[in-house]
């Protein structure tokens, strides 16, 4: 068996964490160590060593102050011995035959570097997606929901559990810190690209996501649970036109939709009655614009905003 590494990066989520690994240890594939970085938790799971994990294979890193998840997965990452890094997040649950799958298809397939799963709902079971596309005109992601019987999905990105080919991680460097939460798989996607590796997702192989069953557009998903997360919608959508549209569609972009998503966005938080994350939206907006202008992208969230959310 080629040897994997699994990495899990988790803040105060401790029940889900273990329901996780509990799932990883399950697994068919038994050539796996089993990494987590604990990113400052204080809800307990800052006291788990190894041994509550029920693996022999496991290291944890707690890290004593918030990191945010691109540098708790890079720091993962520098610590992995496998050949395959394999990023799960923590509120999943794992069948048996996942990490198999996807180290069958990757090695049967070299020019894929990014490989994972089809998403289901947890508590449904029911098909969440199997692949995404960012147009790069509107800045806009759809979820594709039409699941092949086999094969691989090509993808821009895949979200919440993929398996990386060292090669191709060293290749790109790891993930952008500065693009420290959302659209991060992407951003990593597009850059492996330009190295020749391909990204997909595996017909077969199947992950159960525990999330609510409602919809894209609901308070949680535009960021009212992690407000940091209504900031980088709107800053890291427009980073990744920046970076990757063709002149034309980074004029589309910026004339008839930058301002679109922050006014939408905000239109149903006012509707929902969430005010406070509207200024996280309108500083991505603007940072999106001086990113798009200028190239400049600063890492984490601006001062003023982090004043906020420490308020919160």
């Amino acid at each position: 068996m080629v040897p994997v590494s699994i990495i899990i990066t988790t803040r105060n989520r401790k029940e889900a964490l273990i329901r996780c690994t509990r799932s990883i240890i399950r697994s068919s594939y038994s050539s796996f160590e089993l990494i987590i970085v604990d990113d400052a938790s204080t809800d307990g799971t800052q006291s788990l060593s190894p041994k509550d994990f029920l693996w022999p294979h496991t290291s944890i890193i707690h890290v004593p102050t918030q990191i945010m998840m691109t540098r708790a997965r890079n720091l993962g990452a520098r610590s992995a011995k496998g050949n395959y890094l394999l990023f799960i997040d923590d509120d999943n649950e794992v069948p048996a035959e996942m990490v198999g799958q996807l180290v069958e298809a990757a090695e049967s397939h070299p020019e894929y570097g990014i490989l994972g799963p089809v998403m289901y709902y947890l508590t449904s079971r029911t098909l969440k997606m199997c692949g995404q596309r960012i147009n790069l005109y509107t800045g806009r992601t759809r979820e594709l929901t039409e699941l092949p019987p086999t094969g691989i999905i090509d993808s821009d990105g895949v979200p919440n559990a993929f398996l990386i080919r060292r090669e191709t991680f060293s290749a790109v460097g790891g993930f952008d810190e500065a693009i420290f939460q959302t659209f991060t798989e992407p951003d990593f996607a597009y850059q492996a690209l330009k190295h020749g590796y391909r990204c997909g997702i595996v017909a077969t192989a199947a992950i159960y996501h525990d999330i609510p069953v409602d919809g894209q557009l609901t308070p949680r998903s535009l960021g009212s649970t992690y407000i940091q997360k209504a900031y980088c919608l709107m800053r890291n959508r427009t980073v990744i036109v920046a970076r990757y549209g063709t002149r034309l569609q980074k004029i589309v972009y910026a004339i008839f939709f930058s301002w679109f998503w922050p006014s939408v966005y905000s239109a149903l938080m006012l509707r929902w009655g969430i005010t406070r994350v509207l200024p996280f939206y309108w500083s991505g907006f603007v940072d999106g614009w001086r990113y798009l202008l200028g190239g400049h992208l600063v890492p984490g969230l601006p001062p003023h905003l982090q004043k906020r959310l420490n308020q919160n």
